[in-house]
C-alpha cells in the first residue's frame, strides 16, 4: 500500500515520516512532496491509495490537490491536516468524502487513528458508507466555529447559514433565545512585562471546555488573534434567564483563568432567533469599547447613551507650562483629573482620546528635549511612540504610561541639578505648592522628614539664600507672569501665588521689583 504525504513545512513532513511505524499499518511505500503541484505529479505516476495533505500549500493547496486526484482515483482515502484557522475547507472536505482531518500541531495518536481508519477503508475495497457521516461528526467543532462567525456578518446569506446548521446537525427553533459574548485577549503589557501572556488558542480551549461541561449551550469561534466570539442560547425560557446564564458563564471563565486581568468579556443584548445574532454581536462590539474605560472585566451592554468628551483646546498648553516651570505635581494632577473626567463620557471614540494623550506626551518629549533629557531609550520618533500608545488598551494604562514618563522627566531634572537630593526636594515642593497660603518651613520639614534647623542650614549652604527668600522670590516671579494677563485682577494674582493679604503682597513685590504690582503692569503696557 502506498501513501503520499504533501506539506510545504519540511519539519512537519520529515517528522511524520520518521514518527509513524508504517509497516504496522501495511504501508510499504511512503511518498512525499513539498507542495500540491509536485504531489499531483507524483500521484499520477505512483497512484497511491492514501493521501495525507496539508490544506494550505503554495502553487496548489490541499483541496485542489485532493479534488484533482479524486478524479484519477475515486476510492483514494484522503486525510487533511489543517491549521486552527482553516475553516473554509470544511465544505470541500466533506464533499470530497475525506476520511478525517488532523489539526495542527500534529498529535501522533490522532494521526495514527486517522491512518488506521483510512487503511481499513482501503482494505474494504470501497468507500465505507459511514465515512462521510464520520467526517461530519469529526468536523462538527470546526463547522460550529464557522457558523459562529457567519451569523455575526450581516452580509452572510441565509442559505449559507442554513447549510452550516444542517451540516452541524443543529435544530434551532425560531424562538430560541441567544446572547453573544465577545472575549478580548490582552496583548503583552509593556507596563507589566511579568504578567502571564495567554494566546487566543489557550482561551478558546477553556471556552470550549466550559461549553462542554456546563449546562449552558452555545457555539464559539476564534475571530482573530485577540478575539473569541461566543453565542450562548436556550431553546426556551425568558431573556432574563439567558442573561443570568451568560453572567455565570463569564464569571466561570474568569475563575478558571490563571490571570483575570488578561481578558475582557463584553456582553451583547439578548435576542430572539438565530437571525438576530448579528444584533447581539454588534451590541457586544459596542460594549467592548467600554473596556478602554473600565479595564479588563465583564461589562454588559447598556442602552444609556452619554455625550462624547470635548477636549479643552488649552489643556496641552497648560500641561507644557507646568513642565517648563517644573511643577511636576500639577502636571500629574492635570493628567489624573483629565482621566477622571473622560471616564464620565464612555461613548467618546477611543482613537480620539489616544490622540489627545499622544499630544500631551509629545509636549513632554519636546520640553524634555530642550533640557537634553531623553525619555525613551531607543527612539523619540512620533511614529514609534504612537505605536507604543496604540498598544495600550485601557485609559488607566494611558494615564500610567504618561505619568511614568513625567516622573522620569522629573528625576532626570534632579540628576542634572547642581544641588543635593535634599535641596532638590525642597525646590520641587516649593514649585508644586507656592500657591498654598500656608506654605512654610514647617510644612516642608514635615514633607522631607528633616528638622527645621538642618533643612534651613543645608539649603542656605548650597543655594546662598534662605528657604523663605527662595519662596518669596519664586512667588514674585510667578506673579510677574500672571500680571501679563490684563484680565486678571491684582487681588486674584495675589491669591494665586500664595498671599491672602494684598497689602503684604504689594510690599513684597515692591521690595523685589522697585514698584507695586499695578505699576509693574502699567510698565508692561508702556513697554509694549
Amino acid at each position: 500500500m502506498k501513501i503520499l504525504i504533501a506539506d510545504d513545512d519540511p519539519f512537519t513532513l520529515q517528522g511524520i515520516i520518521g514518527a509513524i511505524p508504517w509497516e504496522q499499518f501495511g504501508i510499504g511505500t511512503v511518498l512525499q512532496a513539498s507542495n500540491g503541484s509536485k504531489a499531483l505529479d507524483i500521484a499520477r505516476r505512483e497512484l497511491p491509495q492514501l493521501l495525507l495533505t496539508d490544506v494550505r500549500m503554495p502553487k496548489m493547496d490541499g483541496i485542489e490537490l485532493a479534488t484533482a486526484y479524486r478524479e484519477i482515483d475515486p476510492n483514494c482515502q484522503i486525510i487533511f491536516m489543517s491549521g486552527f484557522s482553516d475553516k473554509q475547507y470544511l465544505k470541500s472536505a466533506i464533499k470530497l468524502r475525506a476520511v478525517s482531518y488532523v489539526e495542527k500541531p500534529i498529535e501522533l495518536n490522532d494521526l495514527q487513528d486517522a491512518l488506521q481508519i483510512a487503511v481499513s477503508h482501503t482494505r474494504s475495497a470501497g468507500q465505507n458508507p459511514k465515512t462521510e457521516t464520520n467526517m461530519i461528526l469529526a468536523a462538527k467543532p470546526l463547522i460550529s466555529s464557522e457558523l459562529a462567525i457567519a451569523i455575526t456578518k450581516p452580509d452572510c446569506g441565509k442559505e449559507r447559514i442554513s447549510e452550516l446548521v444542517e451540516l452541524a446537525g443543529y435544530a434551532f427553533p425560531a424562538r430560541m433565545r441567544l446572547q453573544t459574548l465577545l472575549v478580548k485577549i490582552r496583548k503583552k503589557n509593556m507596563l507589566n512585562s511579568q504578567r502571564l501572556e495567554l494566546t487566543v488558542e489557550n482561551i478558546y480551549g477553556l471556552v470550549s471546555g466550559l461549553l462542554t461541561e456546563s449546562s449552558t449551550t452555545g457555539i464559539a469561534a476564534v475571530k482573530d488573534d485577540s478575539h473569541i466570539v461566543i453565542h450562548l442560547y436556550v431553546v426556551s425560557g425568558n431573556l432574563d434567564e439567558l442573561q443570568d446564564a451568560a453572567d455565570r458563564f463569564a464569571s466561570n471563565l474568569l475563575d478558571i483563568l490563571p490571570d483575570k486581568e488578561m481578558v475582557f468579556i463584553a456582553s451583547g443584548k439578548t435576542v430572539i432567533g438565530l437571525s438576530a445574532a448579528e444584533k447581539s454581536y454588534s451590541t457586544a462590539v459596542i460594549a467592548l469599547q467600554h473596556m478602554f474605560y473600565n479595564g479588563y472585566s465583564v461589562y454588559g451592554y447598556h442602552e444609556i447613551q452619554t455625550p462624547a468628551y470635548s477636549i479643552d483646546p488649552h489643556l496641552v498648553k497648560v500641561f507644557g507650562e507646568h513642565l517648563y516651570k517644573q511643577e511636576i505635581e500639577k502636571a500629574i494632577r492635570l493628567i489624573s483629573s483629565l482621566t477622571f473626567d473622560i471616564k464620565q463620557y464612555k461613548n467618546t471614540m477611543v482613537n480620539y482620546l489616544k490622540e489627545m494623550y499622544f499630544q500631551l506626551l509629545m509636549t513632554l518629549i519636546r520640553v524634555s528635549g530642550e533640557r537634553n533629557i531623553h525619555l525613551f531609550d531607543n527612539t523619540d520618533s512620533s511614529g514609534s511612540i504612537w505605536n507604543m500608545m496604540h498598544e495600550l488598551e485601557t485609559l488607566s494604562e494611558l494615564k500610567d504610561f504618561i505619568v511614568m514618563k513625567v516622573e522620569r522627566y522629573s528625576s532626570s531634572i534632579m540628576e542634572q541639578s547642581p544641588y543635593s537630593g535634599i535641596v532638590n526636594g525642597v525646590l520641587q515642593y516649593v514649585h508644586d505648592h507656592y500657591s498654598d497660603i500656608h506654605l512654610s518651613i514647617s510644612k516642608i520639614s514635615t514633607y522631607t522628614m528633616l528638622t527645621n534647623s538642618y533643612l534651613c542650614n543645608r539649603f542656605k549652604q548650597e543655594t546662598g539664600q534662605t528657604i523663605n527668600q527662595y519662596i518669596t522670590n519664586y512667588r514674585i516671579d510667578k506673579a510677574k507672569e500672571l500680571l501679563r494677563d490684563p484680565s486678571r485682577k491684582v487681588a486674584d494674582v495675589s491669591l494665586s501665588v500664595g498671599y491672602n493679604n494684598g497689602d503684604y503682597f504689594a510690599k513684597c513685590f515692591r521690595k523685589l521689583t522697585g514698584c507695586n504690582p499695578s505699576e509693574y503692569r502699567e510698565g508692561l503696557v508702556g513697554w509694549k
